[in-house]
């Protein structure tokens, strides 16, 4: 069971976290196929709580990378000033959205939307805003064992998960849950 845990807690982190650079971009689109063919193997309360969803994936970088492209300044965010902001300020926004079995049908990056608020003719309104640094996602992906970096940054406040303004009662409620939810887990297996 606690192997079951494990594997569940790192597909959960392959989906909710982004690499810190543009560089990086491709080695997350391959992760996202890597947790879409292991998906089932989350626990179901988790997998409820990502499914349908449309999620933003906010990185404050370190430093100004060269290669993330400008934000669009019509879509602002009201995001987490969590302890994990950076001097720089700059963040990097990532989308996806999964299907009614939690995995990705698709992901890109926030400059993907058109003025419309349209993605690959997909009406996005985002319903869960994942936030977190750069360091914190760096140290999970070089991590062997991301999803325990996983627990411990977002027990520690360096990975915020929450509901968007646009969320349903359903996935907000679902959110404020979820950190008993993965506490239950982690105490039966």
């Amino acid at each position: 069971m606690k192997l079951r845990l494990v594997i569940s807690l790192v597909l959960v982190a392959i989906l909710l976290m982004v690499p810190a650079s543009a560089d990086l971009f491709d080695d997350l689109d391959a992760k996202v196929s890597e947790y879409d063919d292991k998906v089932d193997q989350i626990p179901g309360t988790l997998r409820s709580i990502l499914s349908d969803q449309h999620v933003i994936l906010v990185v404050y970088m370190n430093d100004e990378p060269e290669t993330v492209e400008a934000d669009d300044p019509e879509f602002e965010l009201d995001l987490s000033e969590g302890p994990f902001v950076t001097d720089s300020g700059v963040t990097m926004k990532m989308v996806a959205i999964t299907d009614s079995d939690a995995s990705v049908v698709d992901f890109g990056k926030w400059n993907d939307l058109d003025e419309q608020h349209y993605w690959n003719g997909v009406g996005f309104a985002e319903t869960i805003i994942v936030t977190t640094n750069e360091d914190t996602a760096r140290s999970m992906l070089d991590s062997e064992s991301p999803g325990e970096v996983f627990l411990e940054a977002y027990d520690d406040g360096l990975i915020i998960i929450e509901g968007a303004d646009d969320a349903s009662m359903t996935t907000k409620i679902s959110l404020a849950i979820m950190p008993i939810v993965m506490k239950f887990y982690a105490l039966i297996s």
